[in-house]
């Protein structure tokens, strides 16, 4: 039997749907069949830099989301093929032109039959809530919470990018530390065992030479937040300096949340999806969080980490299908 009549009989037989993900950072494409019982089984796993139009321009946000589906494909060993459900959750989708320049792009390159472009809180409510609504809040290379209640009305707080919002984003923790830094070397603020971290992890040895550190390494911005990590570790080490950076970011992450259960569910319980690099990456970071909500006494119903948002993009696609 020919290997392309037999994908080809096992694509009509089992359609292919597609889940993607795309932050500031990293671009996940799914491929995955649905299998006898209905279900969606993981074919193929692709993985790009960032796909977030705002954040690095359309062309090369579209080039990465393209390496990550051709990407699914290989490692499914398929050729490409027919993909009969496809959700994308792009960082930077935010508007209506955006969405359908989305989708123009992948119907031009793929062979797509239907395709939805969705907000990245969806994707991280449907995988980490037991019914897709509740409160997600996301705390990677930018932040954004997104909430939905059980009558269908979402809402967004948050997700203005990094010039003039994302905080408590790990660029913000990163900047954050920086300017700590800085402050520190000239005297304005107190010393802090930031410095030494950071310097070491810059490979340079005073301060005044991070800057020139940073634009070696080409892109600024995601040199920034992957300092995110480090801040966190030295705050749970009790350093002042940072653990106060870090308790002001959990003072956002919350009032995202507050704003978003005031709107959606108020006086309510509700589930609470946590997602991003961040979030994920730092149990000290969360309960900082989840020291800021009992504050509030914002109540929540069930907290699931999401360190794979794109599960929820596959289940959205299987959804949108039937």
């Amino acid at each position: 039997m020919d290997t392309h009549d037999a994908e080809s009989r096992l694509t009509l037989a089992h359609p292919l749907m597609l889940g993607v993900d795309g932050g500031g950072t990293k671009t996940q494409a799914w491929l995955a069949r649905v299998d006898d019982q209905g279900q969606p089984q993981v074919l193929g796993r692709g993985i790009a830099g960032s796909s977030n139009k705002v954040a690095i321009g359309f062309e090369s946000a579209m080039a990465n989301l393209g390496d990550a589906i051709k990407q699914a494909f290989a490692d499914a060993q398929l050729a490409m093929s027919p993909i009969a459900s496809a959700a994308f959750a792009l960082a930077g989708s935010g508007t209506e032109e955006v969405r359908q320049q989305i989708l123009d792009f992948v119907k031009q390159n793929f062979l797509v039959e239907s395709a939805s472009v969705i907000h990245d809180g969806q994707a991280v409510l449907q995988a980490g809530t037991p019914d897709g609504w509740g409160i997600a809040m996301i705390a990677g290379t930018g932040t954004v919470a997104y909430g939905a209640n059980s009558l269908g009305k979402t809402a967004v707080v948050g997700g203005w990018g990094y010039w003039f919002g994302d905080e408590g984003s790990a660029y913000w923790l990163g900047q954050s530390a920086l300017r700590a830094i800085s402050h520190a070397a000239d005297g304005r603020a107190d010393p802090t065992a930031l410095t030494a971290v950071i310097l070491n992890k810059l490979e340079t040895r005073e301060p005044r030479e991070i800057l020139a550190a940073l634009l070696r390494k080409g892109d600024v911005r995601r040199e920034i937040a992957n300092l995110a990590e480090l801040v966190c570790q030295v705050a749970e080490q009790q350093d002042d300096v940072a653990n106060q950076i870090v308790n002001q970011a959990a003072q956002h992450w919350s009032r995202h949340i507050e704003c978003l259960a005031q709107q959606l569910v108020p006086d309510e319980p509700f589930p609470l999806a946590l997602a991003g690099g961040v979030l994920c990456g730092s149990s000290y970071a969360r309960s900082r969080l989840i020291e800021q909500l009992e504050a509030k006494q914002l109540r929540t119903s069930s907290v699931e980490f999401v360190s794979e948002p794109v599960v929820g993009c596959v289940q959205l696609a299987l959804k949108y299908s039937v």
